[in-house]
């Protein structure tokens, strides 16, 4: 005669996992506001502009250009011209050069006058990048400033101060994660054998419905908080064109579509529920990082792979949750089924996710040079966290004592909330840094000198040196500028070819006689860790040594 199971108390209504869930939330919100940069990392940065930011040019230039450093979505962007103002000065359109990776604009001849250069753009993986900089023609009159309405105003999307709105848009891109994940697994776990069949599926039809109500509302929220920045100022004529026309805009409408299928389509037919749910998984993967990385086969796809692994393990430990809370008579056989599920899951999760890794970033080092690699390693940790959970979990099992183990499910619920919130803010963050142009000082007792590179980038940069001497040391002898490439030492040094030029900057001399050298040039030939080094010899045949070391992501 077989042994009856002992029925299992159900958990009480208030868990006691509460308290811990609520301290790793608080822990998240702390960890978010020291590492989350103050500015919002913008996925496409501009490394040339011409005419560049700040120019006084002396006759009207015959277009604008903006360059990035990376292929942009070619669906929505603008360059906008305004006058001191506020007048749009053209009517003319940007077009996209044939790399995708800039705009370009035809102006008609300006008179003189301050004018305000703005630009918007969608980058590839989804994300708004803009900006405004101001340029003059001629000598206009001095009241000519700019008087601009505040929508044309330095606006930055993708950048700026951390304000509500960004934590806001950071806060619905983790609950959106959370809710797609534990809807999309729960449907397909609830067509797996072990869950319950059809009796389980009807009696658990409110809570699928809730969680498709849930993930509706929490991607409307999604949409509501972002589409703004991503219509960049454009106004309603614009949003025809960002669901029609560009990758992310699509995205969200062929979701929008899937979700409200969902309400007819799930639970009707077995391979309804297993294909509903890996179309919108799959509709995910063709937006945010793999979608600016190649080849785009092995970056969509190892994506989707992530997701769908993502999803078993979510949605699965929230089914596990609902049928202990609902005493369900077969939770010990399910906790089974899930935890070998789950196991599965965690690998196939981290080696699709180290595979992604590996094609994003040119190395492992990067992890520490944004704020993308440090949540990222925030994250694997809490991932090995759960598999360790796991594996307690299992041994509890092993022995029959399914009860005593409740405490760790609990404990394994509140880390994968606390992961799928920092996908929420990793989805949103550059793994690869922006540069920034490079502007060094350095002081000595008898020699300064300047170094600027701009943009400081893969390829062609502009280098400009200055070096101040005392007024009774005369002209320096020799001023070298010379690139070492710290990550290959078999690459000789680079010596950058420096003319003199007329420098009409007025700036801090320190009472020294400035002296100014310029060169462009393909310098820096590859990413990674350079050295910059000055070397400046007086009439006097002294030399001086300065050195400075960079990063080229």
């Amino acid at each position: 005669m077989m042994q009856m199971q002992k029925p299992i108390h159900r958990a009480p209504r208030r868990f006691l996992f509460m308290p811990a869930l609520l301290m790793c939330m608080i822990a998240f919100i702390l960890l978010g506001a020291v590492v989350v940069p103050q500015t919002a990392s913008a996925h496409a940065s501009l490394v040339q502009a011409i005419p560049e930011a700040g120019t006084k040019l002396e006759s009207s230039p015959p277009q604008v250009t903006v360059t990035f450093n990376e292929q942009l979505d070619a669906g929505l962007f603008y360059i906008k011209v305004f006058n001191h103002n506020g007048d749009d000065v053209t009517s003319n359109k940007a077009h996209m050069n044939k790399d995708q990776t800039g705009l370009e604009l035809n102006l008609p001849k300006l008179p003189e006058g301050v004018y305000l250069i703005s630009y918007h753009v969608i980058s590839a993986d989804g994300h708004p990048v803009g900006g405004s900089y101001p340029i003059t023609i001629g000598n206009p009159p001095q009241e000519d400033v700019l008087d601009l309405p505040s929508a044309h105003a330095g606006h930055e999307h993708g950048a700026g101060p951390l304000t509500t709105k960004v934590l806001l848009q950071y806060a619905s891109r983790g609950l959106w994660y959370l809710m797609i994940l534990a809807m999309t697994g729960w449907v397909i776990w609830l067509r797996l054998p072990g869950a319950g069949g059809a009796e389980a599926r009807k009696s658990l039809a409110s809570w699928t419905l809730n969680l498709q109500r849930a993930q509706l509302v929490a991607f409307l929220l999604l949409i509501f908080t972002h589409i703004e920045d991503l219509l960049g100022g454009g106004g309603a004529e614009e949003i025809w064109k960002l669901f029609s026309a560009t990758t992310i805009g699509i995205s969200w409408a062929l979701l929008l579509v899937l979700s409200f299928l969902g309400f007819v389509l799930v639970g009707r037919v077995m391979w309804l529920d297993l294909l509903w749910p890996l179309c919108l998984l799959a509709v995910k993967s063709f937006s945010g990082h793999a979608a600016s990385f190649s080849p785009l086969w092995a970056t969509i796809g190892l994506d989707f792979i992530h997701l769908v692994g993502a999803a078993c393990w979510v949605g699965g430990l929230v089914l596990l949750y609902v049928k202990w809370r609902q005493k369900d008579y077969d939770v010990s056989s399910y906790m089974q089924k899930f935890s070998n599920m789950a196991l599965i899951s965690i690998l196939v999760l981290t080696l699709s996710g180290s595979l992604s890794v590996l094609l994003f970033l040119p190395n492992l080092h990067y992890l520490l040079y944004s704020a993308w690699g440090i949540l990222l390693l925030v994250k694997i940790g809490a991932v090995v966290l759960v598999m360790l959970i796991g594996l307690v979990i299992r041994l509890f099992m092993r022995k029959g004592m399914v009860n005593q183990s409740l405490l760790w499910v609990k404990l394994d619920l509140t880390l994968m909330v606390v992961i799928v919130l920092l996908v929420g803010l990793i989805t949103y963050m550059a793994p690869i840094p922006v540069n920034e142009p490079l502007q060094w000082h350095q002081m000595g007792e008898k020699v300064h000198v300047s170094a600027d590179i701009t943009p400081k980038i893969q390829g062609t940069n502009t280098f400009v040196a200055k070096v101040f001497l005392p007024e009774k040391a005369g002209k320096p002898k020799q001023v070298l500028m010379i690139l070492r490439y710290l990550d290959d030492k078999e690459i000789a040094p680079i010596s950058v070819p420096l003319t003199v030029y007329e420098d009409k900057e007025k700036e801090e001399s320190y009472g020294f006689a400035k002296f100014s050298y310029k060169a462009e040039g393909a310098y820096l030939p590859f990413r990674g860790n350079w050295e910059l080094e000055m070397r400046v010899m007086d009439a006097d045949d002294n030399e001086t040594v300065y050195q400075k070391a960079f990063i080229v992501y």
